[in-house]
């Protein structure tokens, strides 16, 4: 028989027999009896560990002890007039109960009566609210989001004081829950888009959901690419910013972070300190440019050194790329260095505080002037591949980074093999791509594909804050997904 179907009735044994049941005899599970008046019995059941036991003793215990009267409503009185807390609800079907309890809550049951109170008493260990360590602002606040879903949403509603900040809560996973909140401005939201991404979440069907990259999963939908449809972000500014857009952002319970949808291409150039700032032009020119170099400085070093020897003077192309006198090919040296130092930087992310000494002592000899002196890699390579990552290191917002790796690797190859003219296909072909992607709806290379001059005052320049403000955002739509 499943939970759904299964009530209490007024046997106040059998009732905690089935949770016990249900709860698989946990040894965490406490059940506190209570007699009260008329000696009628009263059980508190919750799991110890997870709730406030002096909020327990406070607002529950001691008010039972003080009753006088046990009649027929008295399962509305004690929610009315004696349990001190904010939160009270009846219950009589035993998933709801046993969904409850793990969430931290209280349950009273009463000997003769086939209903319950929950009440909560959760206390959940929390993370304080403090910078983050993986999105900096150059100016502007300073705090991130933690891993409390309450706390995050907590920080949204200081950003956006305003009635029309809405707030949707939905509970994920069939085996453990988690809850996760879809949070928009109901007098800016797309509504189109706010349509399609309510019934995506509510099509997840799954097991459980730890953290938000299933979440995203369900919000890209089926579209096979390597660039990222949600937009993902730990600070609450640049969330709210997003919010007075038009955008949605959803945040899951145990995350510190947002998605955000629905997600354009140039959403991933939009520095959040560019809006901080009294010109953020040169930013954000810059952050377009880093792109460029970052992805295309390897491919096209390769592609003049194997096809376009005449586009540089004969004493240089001897200098870099005949008389190297290195013991691997050209194109070799750049993928073994590049792949070293992708190495470096997700290793740098994984191991301790205290081993990131040691392992830039260890990348310094190894990537260095001594790879160098050993004849292992040209200086030219070395700086190609330098100037390539400190490039990278303009674009950190959103998840961005790990397609910039995949399309570094490619434009590697295709200039390797095939020069400037593989590129330049290889790049049109990722601009067709681009133009065929849609988040929750909304052409992911808009305002370019389709084009929108009055979206484009905030896409190569940010444009003046006022107006940038006073104007709202519009999202073209089509069928194509």
């Amino acid at each position: 028989m499943k939970n759904e179907s299964i009530v209490f009735s007024k046997n106040l044994s059998k009732n905690i027999e089935l949770i016990k049941s249900k709860l698989h005899q946990s040894p965490e599970l406490s059940v506190r009896t209570i007699e009260l008046v008329s000696k009628r019995k009263c059980a508190l059941v919750y799991l110890d560990g997870i709730v406030n036991t002096e909020l327990i003793r406070e607002g529950i215990i001691n008010p039972l002890f003080s009753i006088r009267v046990i009649d027929e409503d008295f399962i509305d009185t004690l929610m009315s007039q004696q349990i001190r807390s904010e939160s009270v609800l009846e219950v009589t079907s035993l998933s709801d109960s046993i969904d409850a309890i793990v969430r931290g809550k209280t349950l009273i049951l009463v000997e003769g009566f086939n209903s319950g109170i929950l009440v909560d008493t959760a206390q959940w260990e929390k993370r304080p609210i403090e910078q983050s360590t993986r999105q900096m602002n150059m100016k502007g606040p300073l705090i991130a989001f933690s891993e409390q879903l309450q706390m995050n949403l907590n920080v949204l509603h200081n950003f956006i004081q305003s009635p029309n900040l809405m707030v949707e809560k939905k509970r994920i996973g069939l085996s453990s829950k988690t809850d996760v909140a879809i949070v928009y401005l109901a007098d800016r939201v797309d509504q189109k888009a706010l349509t399609d991404t309510l019934g995506r979440i509510d099509s997840l069907d799954v097991d459980y959901a730890l953290e938000s990259r299933i979440i995203d999963c369900v919000l890209e939908g089926n579209q096979k690419t390597i660039f990222p449809l949600t937009f993902t972000t730990e600070l609450p500014d640049e969330t709210a910013s997003a919010l007075y857009e038009g955008r949605i952002a959803v945040l899951v319970n145990g995350t510190p972070s947002a998605s955000i949808v629905p997600c354009l291409f140039v959403q991933f150039f939009q520095q959040p300190s560019d809006y901080y700032v009294k010109s953020g032009n040169e930013m954000r020119i810059l952050t377009f440019i880093s792109f460029f170099l970052t992805t295309l400085i390897p491919g096209s070093f390769l592609a003049i050194a194997n096809f376009h020897k005449d586009w540089v003077p004969n004493h240089f192309h001897k200098t870099f790329f005949i008389q190297t006198e290195t013991l691997v090919p050209v194109w070799f040296e750049v993928f073994l260095m590049i792949f070293l130092l992708q190495i470096l930087s997700y290793g740098s992310f994984k191991i301790s505080k205290g081993s990131i000494i040691l392992l830039s002592l260890i990348s310094t000899i190894t990537i260095g002037s001594t790879a160098v002196d050993a004849k292992l890699v040209h200086p030219m390579s070395l700086i190609i591949v330098g100037v390539t990552f400190l490039a990278n290191t303009m674009l950190t917002v959103g998840n961005i980074s790990f397609t910039i790796y995949h399309l570094r690797y490619a434009f590697l190859f295709i200039g390797s093999l095939f020069g400037f003219t593989g590129i330049g296909i290889a790049f049109i072909l990722m601009i067709i791509h681009l133009s065929y992607l849609r988040s929750v709806g909304v052409p992911y290379f808009a305002p370019f594909i389709p084009f929108n001059a009055k979206e484009m005052k905030d896409v190569f320049i940010r444009g003046n804050l006022r107006k940038l403000i006073n104007s709202k955002h519009t999202y073209p739509h089509d069928d194509k997904e």
